[in-house]
């Protein structure tokens, strides 16, 4: 962390960063890392078995924490909170990495610090080099647990103090969920990291949470310093440190005049310059957050990712869990159509499960509906028996991941009926008219629109993995960003043929835009003048959204 003399002076500094949690942080800044460097201190032989009873001794208070922090942050009840966590506490339980430190410690006759901190980075480079996104992004679940031991090593000095330093702006070089529960227990108003692990479970939780946020902001540590005047620009991707008077007045009134959400459930929802009205629809990770989709007056859920329901060990929810979860969401829609996606696991998405596909290339494997057809149809039955009868009085939408051929809805909808047949056999309450839908996130699935809209009732484009498998660029890898961007001409000239095809066909509106490019404002005006009229974004951008609409408009 930068705490060390100014080397820039007390000059404004402006640097770029990539949007987590958009909205405007005024504060100041504060260094979170704890980063110990520990000397290689040699203990006495005589030393050894105290030293390694120390370091079991910090084990067990940092698991106790731990349990601690999870349960004063938000209870039992907030399901993802726990999911995150119990992957910290399955790493903490690992014996076999604190057996590798206390055999240094024996072996190298060295302090507990000294050998946590080898043992860590170890273990650190080694996920940080994997290929697949989701356990590369474990690197930083595993820096986190290092770093929360070395804490208490250290006498728990390396994060004391943030408490009262309210309407703060927490800096990191890395993104650890710890970091971001804490920031949001003390009430920081905003989070910058250089980290670009935009998709790790601290990114998820500064969503979750509407912290101001922003990663992979280079320079951000050589930049900043502790107690440094800071504005996070969530809107425009900016970090500004020790803004200049001019710069911090004019801040202020735009947080003064701000948008404010209030609960308005009927609020007209958005529109173009020119007065087209355009629907917009939210994208939600759990239960909680329906009450975002009703306070920002949106036109209800359109992708209800339900991969939240599987713990961190790759337990599967039995069909009531399902049940249960699924008929509170609908239930607190306020009567608006949710569209639950089935389970899409493989890829980036692992999910802690045994037989996900661990190929050369596992974003091109058994995930999304491939994995349910060729390995676990069971699965997907049970989870299309939960949502129909949960769906009892409602109307629901159904979408299915990873589509690919016509054959994959075709084979959908047998199990399907075969679902609502083993329901009227039990005589069970259930929906008997929910909508199916087809992701659209395969270069294949967008050449055969119009055969696969003959067969489903909405289509909804996936533009987070179309991007990349049309583009042929992994979206996690940072050597290849600049490849995947959405508004390039090949990949524009591809959203607009996908609606050419549903237009032909006269089914236009039944095409939802849906992903990072739905809320991607230099590709919004190109969605619109294409003809698009249906989005689902984050709850959390539809401020940012709403506005481009209206700037924008149809012509510019």
């Amino acid at each position: 962390m930068n705490t060390g003399d100014r080397a820039g002076g007390n000059a404004e500094v402006l640097l770029e960063g990539s949007l987590i949690c958009p909205g405007i942080a005024i504060g100041t800044a504060h260094w979170i890392d704890i980063d110990l460097e520990f000397k290689p201190l040699d203990i006495a032989p005589s030393l050894i078995e105290a030293e390694q009873q120390r370091y079991t001794a910090a084990v067990s208070e940092t698991m106790h924490r731990l349990h601690d922090h999870v349960a004063t942050t938000h209870g039992v009840s907030h399901t993802e909170i726990r999911a995150i966590f119990d992957i910290h506490q399955a790493i903490l339980a690992d014996d076999s990495f604190h057996d590798k430190v206390r055999d240094r410690i024996a072996g190298e006759k060295k302090s507990a610090e000294w050998c946590l901190q080898e043992e860590g980075s170890s273990l650190i480079s080694k996920f940080a080099a994997m290929r697949d996104p989701y356990l590369k992004d474990r690197s930083e679940d595993i820096r986190d647990m290092t770093q929360n031991l070395a804490d208490v090593l250290f006498g728990g000095k390396g994060k004391s103090g943030l408490g009262d330093k309210k309407q703060g702006v927490m800096l990191s070089r890395h993104l650890n969920s710890s970091d971001v529960i804490l920031a949001q227990r003390s009430h920081q108003c905003g989070f910058v990291s250089e980290s670009r692990a935009l998709v790790s479970h601290a990114a998820i939780l500064l969503k979750g949470f509407g912290i101001p946020s922003l990663g992979g902001v280079a320079g951000l540590c050589d930049a900043a310093h502790e107690e440094d005047p800071i504005i996070v620009d969530g809107y425009k991707g900016v970090v500004i440190v020790r803004p200049s008077s001019p710069t911090l007045e004019a801040y202020r009134k735009r947080m003064k005049s701000a948008e404010v959400f209030t609960p308005v459930p009927d609020l007209a929802g958005c529109v173009t310059a020119e007065g087209i009205r355009i629907s917009l629809k939210a994208n939600i990770e759990n239960p909680e957050q329906i009450k975002l989709m009703r306070d920002r007056g949106l036109d209800g859920v359109g992708l209800l990712r339900t991969e939240y329901l599987i713990s961190a060990e790759g337990r599967m929810p039995t069909e009531d869990e399902q049940y249960t979860a699924y008929r509170h969401i609908i239930e607190n829609a306020a009567g608006k159509l949710v569209t639950i996606r089935t389970f899409d696991i493989g890829g980036d998405k692992p999910m802690g499960l045994a037989d996900r596909c661990t190929g050369r290339n596992p974003s091109l494997g058994l995930r999304g509906i491939r994995r349910h057809l060729m390995m676990h149809p069971e699965e997907l039955r049970m989870q299309l028996k939960a949502v129909l009868r949960a769906a009892a009085g409602y109307k629901v939408g159904i979408l299915i991941p990873m589509v690919t051929t016509v054959n994959d809805i075709m084979e959908v909808k047998h199990h399907m009926a075969s679902v609502y047949n083993d329901l009227g056999e039990e005589d069970a309450a259930f929906s008997n008219n929910a909508l199916l839908g087809a992701m659209i996130e395969t270069p294949a699935a967008a050449a055969i629109i119009r055969d696969i809209l003959s067969e489903v009732d909405f289509i909804s484009i996936g533009t987070n993995d179309l991007l990349q498998y049309f583009m042929a660029a992994d979206r996690d890898n940072e050597r290849v960003l600049h490849y995947n961007d959405a508004a390039s001409p090949a990949f524009l000239w591809l959203l607009e043929q996908i609606l050419m095809q549903a237009r032909r066909s006269g089914r236009e509106c039944d095409v939802t835009m849906c992903g990072e490019v739905a809320a991607d404002i230099r590709v919004l005006p190109h969605l619109l003048r294409m003809g698009y009229r249906s989005f689902s974004i984050s709850p959390m951008l539809s401020a940012v959204f709403r506005d481009a609409c209206m700037k924008y408009g149809l012509k510019d």
